[in-house]
């Protein structure tokens, strides 16, 4: 009984080692990690690192840290991601969309495509109803096809995502060899080829380093 006992207690005083640990590391402040490790979190200096962690969807600096350098291939949590293309790319697009119903890919896809069929010449109509899209999710994701890099539309919703926050991506399209849209670049968003695991990682890389 006595031994167990002391077990016990050993048990319940390493938990709570464990729990004040994490809550040390919680207090952390974002300028102090960003020194360490050499990045830019794209948030304030003084925001906790629990604070953060809450804000982007990850239980842990390592899982944060990996989604920043693009190496976590699981979802942290289930996003909402909007995505931005050209529409004569809608067949792949289309394909694109079903990679939610892949058990590995736990995001919610959004698009503008109300964009086309609205029988409205105010456009400012059209932008409204996007960019209600574009707050609601996490991440915006680019399909990049062979013309996607000089549409209008393409570019005010990117920008759109970054004066709202979101994380910014892009993925190219199967057989695409296009330009990568200039605000991508511009911004040095991460960008990958088609395929589940580049996807996952890519929407995950993405929702680390959003502002």
């Amino acid at each position: 009984m006595g031994q167990r006992a002391r077990g016990s207690c050993e048990d319940e005083s390493e938990i709570g080692n464990r729990e004040m640990f994490r809550a040390k590391r919680d207090d952390t402040l974002v300028r102090t990690i960003e020194a360490r490790y050499g990045i830019d979190l794209n948030a304030r200096g003084d925001m906790t690192l629990g604070t953060l962690l809450q804000e982007r969807g990850f239980d842990s600096l390592t899982q944060l840290l990996a989604a920043f350098r693009g190496q976590l291939t699981t979802h942290a949590r289930r996003r909402r991601t909007f995505i931005s293309f050209h529409r004569e790319d809608l067949p792949q697009v289309n394909g694109f969309r079903l990679m939610g119903l892949n058990r590995n890919v736990e995001s919610d896809f959004y698009d503008g495509s109300l964009r086309e069929p609205v029988n409205s010449e105010n456009s400012s109509y059209v932008r409204r109803v996007i960019r209600q899209k574009i707050e609601r999710s996490s991440v915006v994701l680019c399909l990049i096809g062979n013309g996607t890099a000089w549409r209008d539309w393409v570019d005010w919703e990117l920008r759109t995502g970054a004066e709202l926050g979101k994380g910014l991506c892009g993925v190219r399209l199967k057989g695409s060899h296009g330009r990568t849209p200039p605000f991508l670049t511009e911004i040095g968003a991460p960008i990958v080829p088609w395929g589940v695991e580049e996807i996952v990682s890519v929407i995950e890389c993405a929702a680390a380093r959003r502002s």
